[in-house]
């Protein structure tokens, strides 16, 4: 599909449902070069982008050259690996841009009772559309003081190429497409950053319930080395940040505990 004209705030996609295996979980999370058994049978909320993605993909939106923006997770209870979950979603807002438009959709993860396990809303720049001049997108303060590093993860290319295999995007593995598109190299997908913050919050937190909410900034290049960094770790409310080896945050993660 060319365009997605016929994609409007408001319209719905099709009604999907999911399971996610104890092997796919631990596929991904071994991409991160993190322990596959850390959750123990519960889902890591970060497994539901993809799906999401497959559900974008599936309604004729491009994913080569798109641009992840903002992802937020709310989790009021967790999803069990196996657990078959229904994902209703719908486009909430579409805005100009200069590369193409700002598409922004809202999505719900649904047990077989009819309870609403998790929300997530996910909004990034697709080639195509009107291309025209865009508002200022929100963007977190970038100050660093009083973060504190806490953790320190080394990408493999291999993994991360890995890690992004099902989506079909060149960008994550392709050394040739990433230069086409403006990068040195392959960047991670910003899901494997998600994987990173929510690691932190299982081992310093028992909270079962939380609102997650990532801004994606800057790349993630494939073999870089990334600080996860981390204010105010002591409250229900805290801040994190994923720095590249330059210094300068990846993403910004702000975190709820309820």
């Amino acid at each position: 599909m060319n365009d997605i004209r016929h994609l409007l705030p408001g319209f719905e996609f099709p009604e999907t449902v999911i399971q996610i295996s104890e092997g796919e979980q631990k596929h991904k999370l071994s991409c991160c070069d993190i322990d596959g058994s850390i959750y123990g049978n519960e889902v890591d909320v970060t497994m539901l982008g993809l799906p999401t993605l497959e559900i974008l993909m599936a309604a004729g939106i491009p994913v080569l050259g798109a641009v992840h923006l903002f992802q937020k997770f709310h989790q009021f209870k967790p999803i069990y690996l196996g657990e078959q979950i229904s994902i209703v979603g719908k486009i909430a807002q579409v805005s100009p841009h200069e590369r193409g438009c700002i598409l922004a959709c809202n999505f719900s993860y649904i047990d077989d009772i009819g309870d609403v396990r998790v929300e997530a809303q996910r909004s990034g720049i697709i080639p195509i559309g009107s291309k025209e001049s865009s508002k200022e997108i929100f963007k977190p303060s970038e100050q660093l003081d009083g973060f504190v590093e806490k953790a320190r993860y080394l990408l493999d290319p291999k993994k991360v190429a890995d890690f992004s295999s099902e989506a079909g995007n060149l960008i994550h593995s392709d050394p040739k497409t990433a230069k086409q598109h403006g990068f040195r190299a392959p960047i991670a997908a910003g899901l494997m950053g998600l994987h990173f913050y929510r690691k932190f919050i299982s081992e310093n937190s028992n909270s079962k319930s939380f609102d997650l909410q990532v801004w994606f900034r800057r790349p993630m290049f494939w073999d870089d080395e990334l600080s996860l960094v981390v204010r105010d770790l002591k409250s229900e409310k805290f801040d994190m940040h994923l720095l590249a080896s330059n210094g300068k945050p990846t993403s910004n993660c702000r975190l709820s505990l309820y």
